[in-house]
């Protein structure tokens, strides 16, 4: 159950990633267009001065600058789509950051299952979301040992660098089940199916 509320929250995502797409296109296009006249008009005047001293010469002068203005345009582009595709998942990690609670919970606890090893590990955790954890913590524990695993999870006191989500802390290993590692992983997965729909 909780894998497929887990999907349905990936959908719910990619969703907002793709109508935040659908709002940033028009932009996106604009700038496009207003970067080509700007440099466009800037060669021209390049090319004109030229032209009134050396016009054989300018010639080929000429075709250098467009061919340069033209790889600097689609090079800026390039990196402008890059941060509006980076802007459509840090906005995905805002939806994330603040789903109602019974929502929150039941994700965290999926995560938190399916990541603990040996039951004896050490949770780290935001200080906006320790009141919540002081919460989930026993549940799963209560879950462990129902499946006859140790359930002595505790809660680090000292608070994570998280806007959500938790790190599992053992002896010799450690678990980045915080939100900002699900997004960025969903960035890396999903990058270019959100490209598509921006800039198709």
């Amino acid at each position: 159950m909780m894998a497929q509320e887990l999907t349905e929250l990936t959908n719910r995502i990619m969703e907002a990633a793709r109508k935040e797409a659908a709002e940033i296109a028009a932009q996106s296009r604009e700038e496009a267009q207003r970067l080509t006249t700007d440099y466009r008009k800037e060669t021209t005047e390049k090319v004109n001065a030229i032209r009134e001293e050396y016009r054989h010469q300018a010639e080929e002068e000429a075709r250098r600058l467009l061919r340069e203005a033209e790889l600097e345009t689609k090079l800026r582009l390039l990196q402008a789509k890059q941060e509006l595709i980076h802007d459509a998942f840090e906005q995905a990690l805002t939806t994330l950051a603040e789903m109602p609670e019974a929502e929150k919970s039941a994700l965290y606890k999926d995560l938190l299952l399916k990541a603990v090893e040996t039951g004896e590990e050490m949770i780290a955790v935001s200080a906006a979301e320790k009141a919540l954890w002081q919460k989930i913590i026993p549940q799963v524990n209560k879950e462990l040992v129902k499946n006859g695993r140790s359930g002595n999870l505790q809660l680090r006191p000292e608070p994570a660098a998280l806007r959500g989500g938790f790190l599992l802390i053992s002896s010799n290993y450690e678990v980045n089940a915080s939100l900002e590692s699900i997004v960025a992983d969903l960035e890396e997965r999903f990058f270019p199916e959100v490209a598509g729909i921006l800039f198709s």
